[in-house]
């Protein structure tokens, strides 16, 4: 497991230590069990009360956020919580469709190889000089530089 993962871990094993009983029973033994066993066994969080004042981990905050919405929140606003997740889920995903969608990546890469002005190039055809008109050049340079 990650060490990010862990050391959230042991914030939240702290949290849990510092909760009050009734709010920390609602929470399953089987849910508890697993932060401790997951737990970073080198990392010593610095957190007590208020909790306003600890700095606590990005891992850690999210983790308490699932925490209260599915074992401390009330039916309903657990509904509410559950909606506002989805919604803004499926905004991220929206965005990362817009960004790589493979139609609008091949539509732009069409685009980008137009070219910019309306100069047109056409093919110059080069003809090479036979053998004779080479001597007949030669001859006729000779001539003109006397």
């Amino acid at each position: 497991m990650k060490k990010e993962y862990e050391e959230a871990f042991s914030e939240v094993d702290k949290i849990f230590d510092l909760m009050p009983i009734g709010l920390l029973n609602k929470i399953p033994n089987k849910f508890r069990e697993l932060i401790k066993e997951n737990k970073s066994s080198l990392y010593n969080p610095n957190i007590s009360e208020p909790f306003e004042d600890c700095i606590l981990k990005d891992e850690t905050l999210v983790i308490l956020a699932l925490i209260y919405r599915d074992f401390l929140c009330n039916a309903q606003e657990k509904q509410e919580l559950l909606l506002r997740d989805s919604n803004k889920f499926k905004e991220f995903e929206d965005e990362l469709r817009k960004k790589y969608n493979p139609d609008d990546i091949f539509k732009n890469k069409r685009n980008i190889q137009e070219p910019l002005d309306n100069t047109s190039t056409a093919i110059v055809e080069y003809k090479e000089k036979n053998f004779i008109q080479k001597i007949f050049d030669k001859i006729k340079n000779i001539f003109k530089k006397k």
